[in-house]
């Protein structure tokens, strides 16, 4: 591909074409729609979602953002079928999407649409020449971000393949969509949405011709100060080694609704109680473990799943009564904080009470949840992927003295069979300089004898604070 001038693109597509466009949708806009709408004759596949980053301090919830991203793909697929919305790829690093299209779609030639305002951003971006090796950029040139050719050349001698693309399109920002009442930057029924559900500041106002396509949602006008009920829910995750599987912990609910269904073990927090301490407590109930660590995951609304039922205080479940609705009514909100910890399973799998209502269950294989639990299932997973490629956390759940080859079965059972090659791993994490060779050698299996290592803390104590790649 060339970078320097922009281009038609349907006669340099292939058939098999597809293209990954991933975005805020912080709310999306009209401009989004306008490049869907530009993208979609020349490719056979375009395939849309919300991006999660969750090192931007300020966005709204990404179930609502896919939410909205959906109403704006459905309002075009009468028209274009093979457009999607696929909020699986949303990951906080985009090489993580892109591999997960190439999963999904093995046979297809991807072409990654960016704008021109990432360019300067792109060389820094997570383990960006194997991302280069994976995808085609197309680049849509953004207002106040002029395209710089020499900046294009020395990433395409980095391995980039880059393409502009002929598109003009209007000058409308999300965050001005956010930050002003603009609802004419929106479609009609994100409008509404927005609206419905008060997700910004300023108060967007639907036109009076927005179609109704769902029934309305509870909304108290934004003037109104809302009462919260806040509870905590904890993903946590174990690795079995033996059987390479990475397993959550659920509990199986006793009382309506949702009466033997499966979730997160969660409660309502109790006057005086401390989030993490109620977080804490729970989890007490479920497992003997003496240490465990816990770390404050995400904020979760809600919105649509929860309501009108709330936490009895007394037993952490949720009940359904006359009194509920009227406080619904009466505008509480319910919010979960979750949490999330990585325990070593062989200390925990015996300790799981059964009259507790807790199990094991493998990640890929739960049961449905109540409620939202599966939003921050799926976020909670996002996030132990994330932590693994930048932090030593495999090292406090794995034995204290450990082979190479044990780390990377840990790493594979998290990420997958095909994260990386062996060899490249066992390179990378050498070079990293934490692991110190006790001296010891065991036979766990076949073969030759294999060293064992150990995690050096005071060798990493230097590097707590520099960006690692752990992966």
């Amino acid at each position: 591909m060339h970078a320097l001038e922009p281009q038609a693109l349907e006669q340099n597509i292939a058939p098999t074409g597809l293209a990954l466009f991933g975005m805020s949708a912080d709310p999306p806009t009209i401009a989004h729609q306008e490049i869907i709408q530009w993208l979609a004759p020349q490719f056979q596949r375009v395939i849309v979602w919300a991006a999660d980053n969750p090192f931007k301090t300020e966005q709204t919830s990404l179930h609502h953002r896919q939410a909205m991203l959906g109403l704006l793909v459905g309002d075009l697929q009468s028209t274009y079928p093979h457009i999607q919305h696929q909020p699986a790829l949303s990951y906080p690093y985009t090489l993580h999407s892109v591999q997960a299209a190439h999963r999904y779609w093995p046979k297809s030639q991807f072409t990654l649409v960016v704008g021109s305002d990432i360019l300067t951003k792109l060389g820094q971006w997570h383990q960006v020449e194997l991302l280069f090796q994976l995808v085609d950029f197309l680049v849509l040139a953004r207002p106040g971000a002029p395209i710089n050719p020499s900046l294009i050349n020395s990433l395409t001698a980095r391995g980039g393949r880059f393409q502009l693309g002929a598109f003009t399109g209007p000058d409308i920002s999300s965050t001005a969509s956010r930050q002003a009442a603009q609802p004419e930057n929106l479609l009609p029924v994100i409008a509404q949405y927005v609206s419905q559900y008060g997700l910004y500041q300023a108060s967007l106002t639907a036109p009076a011709n927005a179609p109704r396509t769902q029934p309305p949602a509870t909304h108290f006008p934004t003037s109104d100060k809302a009462e919260f009920t806040v509870g905590v829910d904890n993903v946590v995750f174990a690795v079995d080694s033996q059987k390479n599987r990475l397993l959550v912990l659920l509990s199986q609910r006793q009382q309506a609704p949702y009466q033997g269904w499966y979730g997160l073990p969660g409660t309502l927090v109790r006057a005086g109680e401390g989030l993490e301490a109620a977080a804490y407590r729970v989890l007490a109930e479920k497992l003997a473990l003496r240490t465990l660590y816990l770390e404050q995951l995400y904020t979760f609304d809600g919105l649509g799943k929860r309501q009108p039922f709330a936490r009895s205080q007394a037993e952490g479940g949720l009940i359904n009564s006359a009194k509920t609705s009227e406080s619904v009514r009466a505008g509480i909100r319910y919010l979960s904080v979750s949490y999330f910890a990585l325990i070593p399973y062989g200390a925990a799998a015996l300790m799981v009470s059964a009259e507790a209502g807790g199990a094991w269950f493998p990640v890929h294989e739960v049961p449905p949840l109540a409620f939202d639990h599966a939003d921050i299932l799926a976020y909670g997973h996002r996030r132990l992927k994330n932590k693994l490629e930048y932090s030593p956390v495999a090292f406090d759940v794995l034995p204290a003295k450990f082979t190479l080859n044990e780390v990377y079965q840990f790493y594979s059972t998290v990420l997958g069979e095909n994260f990386a090659d062996y060899s490249n791993f066992r390179s990378r994490l050498l070079k990293l300089g934490i692991l110190q060779d006790t001296g010891e050698k065991v036979i766990r299996a076949a073969g030759r004898p294999a060293s064992l290592y150990r995690f050096d803390p005071i060798a990493f104590a230097p590097l707590q604070d520099t960006p690692l790649v752990f992966v």
